[in-house]
Parts: C-alpha cells; sequence; structure tokens
C-alpha cells in the first residue's frame, strides 16, 4: 500500500510540473508576444553612478516615439517606424530577433542584453547598458506600454 502511495505521490508531482521549468517561463512569454509595445519612458545615467540624471525621452524625435514594437512568438521582433520616419527611405518595419536570457531575467535584442525589472501585460521596463562610438557606454532604463 505506501508503494501505491509513493507512486501516486510520485506521479502527480511529476504532471503538476511544467514542461518549461516552473511555469512562469511561458506567463513570461505570453506577457511579451501579446499585443505591441511602445517607448513611454527612457532616462540615462552617464556616470553609472545609479543615478538617472537625464530624462532622454523628452529630447528623442517624435519619429522615434512613435515607433512600434511587436514581440512574436518564436523571437522575432517586428519594429515598425510608426506615422512618422527619421529617415524616409527606410523600410516602414524590419524584423530583429529577441530572445529570454538568465531564466527569463534578462531580454536580449537589438544586440543589447537588459535585466527585466518589470513585465506584465501592461508594462515593461528594462536596465541595462548600451554602447556608443563602440568604446562609451551608458545606463540606460527604458519603460515601454501598451
Amino acid at each position: 500500500m505506501k508503494y501505491v502511495l509513493f507512486v501516486s505521490a510520485a506521479a502527480a508531482f511529476l504532471f503538476s510540473c511544467s514542461k518549461n521549468g516552473g511555469g512562469n517561463d511561458g506567463a513570461r512569454e505570453q506577457a511579451l508576444t501579446t499585443g505591441s509595445w511602445k517607448l513611454s519612458a527612457y532616462t540615462t545615467d552617464y556616470d553609472k553612478d545609479g543615478t538617472y540624471e537625464e530624462n532622454t525621452f523628452a529630447i528623442l524625435a517624435d519619429c522615434e516615439k512613435d515607433n512600434i514594437y511587436t514581440f512574436q512568438v518564436g523571437s522575432n521582433l517586428i519594429k515598425d517606424e510608426g506615422l512618422t520616419k527619421c529617415i524616409s527611405s527606410n523600410p516602414q518595419t524590419v524584423t530583429l530577433s529577441w530572445s529570454f536570457t538568465d531564466n527569463q531575467n534578462k531580454l536580449q535584442f537589438a544586440s543589447t542584453t537588459y535585466q527585466i525589472e518589470e513585465l506584465t501585460q501592461s508594462s515593461l521596463k528594462l536596465k541595462g547598458t548600451v554602447s556608443y562610438n563602440v568604446i562609451f557606454t551608458i545606463n540606460v532604463k527604458l519603460s515601454y506600454s501598451r
């Protein structure tokens, strides 16, 4: 009888565990890939002291603020230029790739890996270090909303 109880308990445990190691993997991907995102905040920490001193979003051109990002299941990211393009000869959309790393705590796209500070159905907040002119790097925080 103890053997039957043990096998039943083990089977219940195994079948209740998700294939992806905890059940949160699918929820994070679903939150990211359901709908499209627009940049809503962008702050910069130039001296990397932890204080984000510049509201970079305020100085972005309108053609950058209206871009739409659609993360698709299967690791494609569609970047749409929105209503206004910064360079009229550029294509309206480009396809990039994205991926989760570090047990889905980081998001990589556009050749940068960001720490995910928040990912819900309506909010995506990222923190990372971006490179300018190959040798100059700055810390940034990006917020996207639906």
